[in-house]
């Protein structure tokens, strides 16, 4: 088989140009040590063929058996336009099938999926052979709802015309009308391509009985998280023999703890001492020296944008850490008093805990996208629409990647996961099916590296 030529090459990121699943059939197999991706969601994003329900079940003529007619929405007979699930699923194991080829044994794969969609994209890649790990929940502050207003659609319906009676100002991705939002490359200053902007929409009153009756109502909720699968490859053997064997098999769980901040590394130096029974914790009287942690919290299946952070501290207000138990472990659960607390420690063990208090978020972890993130520090135009945070990507990658692995991504976009490797300071190769996007990721890579030089 003659292998195809990277479209981008620097010893460190590999680019290729083309489909997935064409590309990973010419990938050894058990070449790369972590998948880490986000795949279209089957939900014709913006209308985007990349985003259809049946991207490559559509072109080899499956998709009336399925209850699609070719590449048409219209449905067979029987079937709802958008019972796509089938196809979507099947189009996925495809992917997943040649993703678990090409992983190493107890390999990850993390990807992200839409709502209305995951259970397909977990069914595909279990299909596939994976073990399903778990589901990591991305939440974010700054979704904006995609509702029918059913009051319109029923006095548009009807022919009736609706009263004006104010105006409510748009800001962010709501003055969107189609279109593609981007940066003028090296301006700051925002451009839009192929959209309708507008700053101000039109309040208008109900003109029937009807859509009087149905006045606040909508179709849909606003979009404010989305879920990432984690799934293995299965290990060989142990769990204790597969990493050393293939460097691959766990988590990066100290690499992704969530760091206290300076405030709270304060606090948890001035709570160190003695504790006695009577107080927060439970003893015997004896007394027990408790210690603060400053290694960070365990890292959780859930993470934030900065918005919904901001908005669950704002819900939780100010609360105290938690503790935990080093050493021996624990007696039998016999103590019912204390704060927080049920059970006795060993005579060996050792209290320890943050000590600190703050809103809820602390407790998990928070990517700290900047504005100018998708665009390297505004050195790159970046027009995908899709662009998760590198932060919250640099974290995904710690995670499942070992040091100096190889991280796949089989669906490159504008190519967040390869920046966020190299930032981390391993390999990666990536596939990325249309040109225009492909040049978009060159680009994002080199201003990247030219950002890192100057900052050295």
């Amino acid at each position: 088989m003659t292998l195809r030529a990277p479209y981008l090459n620097d010893g460190d990121v590999r680019l290729y140009v083309g489909d997935c699943v064409e590309v990973m059939r010419e990938m050894d197999a058990d070449s790369v040590d972590a998948v880490v991706c986000d795949p279209p969601y089957g939900l014709e994003f913006m209308g985007k063929d990349w985003d259809s329900p049946r991207p490559s079940w559509d072109n080899r003529g499956q998709g009336a058996e399925r209850g699609f007619a070719g590449k048409s929405r219209a449905p067979v007979a029987g079937f709802s336009a958008y019972m796509a699930g089938t196809p979507f699923q099947h189009w996925t194991e495809e992917w997943a099938r040649e993703a678990y080829r090409v992983l190493k044994p107890g390999g990850h794969l993390l990807a992200f999926g839409g709502t209305r969609t995951f259970h397909r994209l977990t069914c595909g890649i279990e299909d596939a052979g994976f073990e399903i790990r778990d589901c990591l929940s991305w939440l974010y502050g700054s979704g904006f709802p995609k509702s029918l207003d059913v009051s319109k659609a029923i006095d548009k319906a009807a022919g009736a015309e609706r009263e004006v009676v104010g105006e409510r100002k748009l800001t962010g991705t709501a003055r969107i009308v189609g279109g593609i939002r981007g940066a003028v490359n090296g301006t700051g200053a925002e451009r839009y391509h192929g959209a309708e902007m507008r700053d101000t929409l039109p309040l208008t009153a109900p003109a029937t009985d009807a859509a009087r009756e149905w006045q606040g109502w909508g179709t849909a909720l606003k979009p404010a998280w989305e879920p990432c699968v984690v799934a293995r490859k299965p290990l060989v053997g142990t769990v204790a023999a597969n990493v050393q064997q293939h460097g691959t098999g766990a988590l990066n769980i100290d690499g992704c703890r969530i760091a206290a901040s300076a405030d709270d590394l304060d606090a948890m130096q001035g709570r160190s001492g003695a504790r006695t029974s009577g107080g927060v914790f439970p003893s015997k009287g004896d007394g027990r020296a408790w210690e603060p942690t400053t290694q960070g919290r365990w890292p959780a299946n859930v993470a934030f944008d900065e918005a919904a952070a901001a908005m669950l501290d704002a819900q939780s207000g100010e609360r105290g850490g938690g503790f935990g138990v080093r050493g021996a472990g624990r007696e039998p659960n016999t103590y019912g008093g204390g704060k927080g607390y049920a059970g006795t420690l060993a005579e060996t063990g050792q209290q320890v805990g943050y000590g600190d208090t703050g809103g809820a978020s602390r407790f998990f972890y928070t990517a700290k996208a900047s504005r100018a993130d998708r665009n390297a520090g505004g050195m790159a135009d970046n027009t995908h629409p899709t662009v998760k945070p590198t932060d919250l990507m640099r974290w995904l990658v710690r995670l499942v990647t070992p040091p100096g692995g190889i991280v796949l991504d089989p669906f490159a976009g504008s190519g967040s996961t390869l920046v966020a490797a190299r930032a981390e300071g391993v390999r990666a190769v990536g596939i990325e099916r249309q040109d225009d996007y492909a040049r978009i990721i060159a680009d994002r890579l080199a201003q990247l590296s030219l950002f890192t030089e100057g900052m050295e």
